[in-house]
């Protein structure tokens, strides 16, 4: 197994499904949704900034959350020259023809102490009051720092087309309420894979527990451990309609990703570039806190071996 793995099986959050198709045959699943969903209605939502009201009932209702002009045009450009050196940064790690899908990724972790441009855009991006505000209110957690914050370059080769994966397949990625978000610098179209949303999906509904216990059956008896198409019965039960989010550069899109979404197409040659920033710690028990920040300390004094740094760099930002 490899390290990333590991560490995303025993440090990350729980997993979408658990457990053989008999018990949850038996009512397992059903039982952990209700059991999560149950904790978040418990949960006291924190009373919110008054600028960022509208926004969370406009999160609360469709289960996204589109904010446009997010940052001044002044920083807007420094952060898009910035994001251009790190596409040769030493920490920058290039996938080519990742899945053999056509896509060529370029990732990098921008973290704390990297240098002025790194700091700044943990702060104007990762550490915005509005993003922060948005997502303790919709994830109903207090938040006690700001989200991983990474680079993103996806690159669609020329002449070639692209190859759909396990992300181009409706799903959701947890069975309770998880936020994702993430920053677009070039903006998203139907050409560059813009991220395709099903509005209202986020709610717990009786078509989504039919679909839940069905879902867990299918995936416990599955070979294949990834996304699985939805059947045509439970998208009509659930009512399901996708919407690409179109947007303009410099716009911050945040997810309750309970709900349905999926990666767009690419045409051939189309960019996206984005960074990406991850919550993941609101959901992670609490052993990984302490052992993330070990990881952390060791990582800074240089004491980490590179193929771990490699592995988990997103998580030690």
């Amino acid at each position: 197994m490899a390290i990333s793995d590991l560490a995303k099986r025993v440090l990350g959050p729980p997993a979408y499904h658990s457990g053989p198709a008999w018990t949850n045959m038996a009512g397992w699943q059903l039982a952990r949704v209700l059991t999560h969903h149950g904790a978040y209605a418990v949960r006291r939502p924190p009373t919110p900034l008054s600028q960022t009201e509208h926004l969370i009932a406009q999160g609360r209702e469709e289960g996204v959350v589109i904010i446009p002009n997010f940052l001044s045009q002044e920083d807007f450009e420094r952060l898009r020259a910035y994001c251009v050196t790190l596409r040769s940064a030493p920490s920058t790690r290039h996938e080519p023809n990742r899945g053999k899908t056509g896509l060529d990724f370029t990732t990098s972790p921008i973290a704390k102490g990297d240098s002025a441009d790194a700091q700044f855009a943990l702060e104007k991006v990762a550490g915005d009051r509005r993003l922060l505000d948005i997502v303790s209110a919709l994830s109903r957690h207090r938040i006690t720092r700001p989200p991983q914050l990474g680079y993103q370059l996806l690159t669609m080769r020329d002449g070639e087309e692209f190859v759909p994966d396990a992300e181009t397949i409706l799903h959701a990625d947890r069975h309770y309420p998880t936020i994702k978000a993430y920053y677009s610098l070039n903006g998203s179209t139907s050409d560059n894979g813009a991220y395709v949303w099903v509005p209202k999906s986020h709610k717990l509904t009786a078509a989504r527990l039919r679909y839940e216990y069905a879902d867990s059956i299918r995936f416990a008896r599955s070979q294949a451990k990834h996304n699985l198409e939805i059947p045509e019965s439970h998208l009509k039960d659930m009512g399901l309609v996708e919407k690409p989010i179109l947007t303009e550069p410099n716009t911050m899109v945040i997810s309750n990703n309970f709900g349905f979404h999926r990666r767009g197409y690419f045409s051939s040659g189309a960019v996206r570039e984005q960074l990406r920033l991850v919550f993941h710690y609101l959901e992670e028990p609490f052993y990984a806190t302490m052992i993330w920040n070990t990881l952390r300390g060791l990582n800074r004094r240089k004491l980490l071996p590179e193929k771990i740094r490699q592995a988990v760099q997103y998580r030690l930002t």
